[in-house]
């Protein structure tokens, strides 16, 4: 999955922060107004672009219904039917700010970059001066996002905007402190990913420091569409790849902004249009040799790679970086020399 490293980093913590916010936001609201929550208090906290249909209240218990955020051209970029929020209430009056568990219930969310790859994001509220509202700082000590959906819209690709779909997101979490420590929390995260063809799975589980971004993880994919994605590595002169899946095994570890993951790539149900003559090139590699092979070992090729770099040098690049390896694994396969 091309996008599962710096992208996916900042998807895990993007998640994380909208359901951080808007539980920052509710819990400091049943602290200062427990005998009086209303609508506009939420409108003066978060802006007009900020909504939650009701709120229920119990000894034990916070539960925000229908919540949705837009963006300032007013697209919901996020949306959840239900937020729970678990807690003695007596403890926060108290001033002891734990949740024992938080819950997103069908939560949505959504992404985009610009035409230079750059996240958009909406803006904060501005405050007049002198109105600014501080929020104590309040550990989250589980925290599960059920059912999720994540459109990811880039439009820095070559030709037609890449959007990427996330769906039947289940994450679990524990250990979150805001605002944000320099502190790991694990987590287990579950998705289906859809294609063109076909949906695939991803799944992740290790431990993420959302402050500094830093990562320990493994990650693994399943039959993962690679025509959805073809923008990302297939080039004008290429071979077109008409069907293909992707398994991927890998162990990621990101420290002070250096991925280091080696991993193991499955291509399989691999099939190229050979309309075209001789010459033409799959990742850079001879496409006759690749279908010669394809051919004798029932349409799979499977590899080895290590995928190094640093996320905050511009020279590097994600996709093109794996897909570097990727043709590299391929060419070690075939006997072909490997070029660094």
């Amino acid at each position: 999955m091309f996008l599962i490293m710096k992208t996916g980093q900042k998807i895990f913590l993007f998640t994380f922060i909208a359901a951080i916010i808007v539980l920052a936001v509710t819990t400091v609201l049943l602290i200062k107004n427990a005998n009086r929550i209303i609508q506009h208090e939420l409108d003066h906290l978060l802006g007009k672009d900020f909504s939650v249909q009701e709120i229920r209240l119990k000894w034990n218990k916070v539960e925000a219904l229908h919540v949705s955020y837009k963006d300032p051209e007013g697209k919901i970029i996020f949306r959840a039917d239900r937020l729970i929020l678990s807690t003695d209430l007596t403890r926060l009056l108290k001033k002891d700010y734990t949740i024992s568990k938080a819950v997103l219930v069908n939560p949505y969310l959504f992404f985009e970059t610009d035409l230079k790859g750059r996240l958009k994001m909406p803006s904060p509220v501005q405050k007049e001066k002198g109105d600014e509202k501080s929020f104590p700082a309040f550990r989250i000590q589980k925290i599960e996002i059920q059912n999720g959906s994540l459109d990811y819209l880039d439009r820095k690709t070559p030709g037609e905007p890449v959007l990427t779909e996330l769906r039947n997101i289940d994450i679990e979490s524990e250990n979150i402190i805001f605002p944000l420590e320099d502190n790991f929390s694990d987590y287990r995260f579950t998705a289906r990913v859809s294609g063109k063809l076909s949906a695939g799975t991803v799944q992740s589980q290790g431990k993420i420091n959302l402050k500094t971004l830093d990562m320990d993880s493994k990650i693994k994919t399943n039959d993962l569409d690679i025509t959805h994605f073809k923008p990302y590595f297939q080039k004008k002169r290429d071979m077109n790849i008409t069907r293909g899946l992707l398994d991927l095994d890998m162990d990621m570890k990101i420290v002070s902004g250096k991925i280091h993951a080696p991993g193991k790539a499955v291509l399989k149900d691999l099939q190229l249009d050979s309309a075209k003559g001789a010459g033409v090139k799959f990742l850079n590699l001879p496409a006759h040799t690749v279908l010669r092979f394809l051919k004798d070992n029932k349409d799979q090729i499977d590899f080895h790679f290590i995928l190094e770099g640093e996320l905050n040098n511009p020279n590097f690049n994600i996709p093109e970086g794996f897909v570097e390896r990727v043709s590299m694994g391929i060419a070690g396969k075939l006997g072909l020399p490997i070029k660094k």
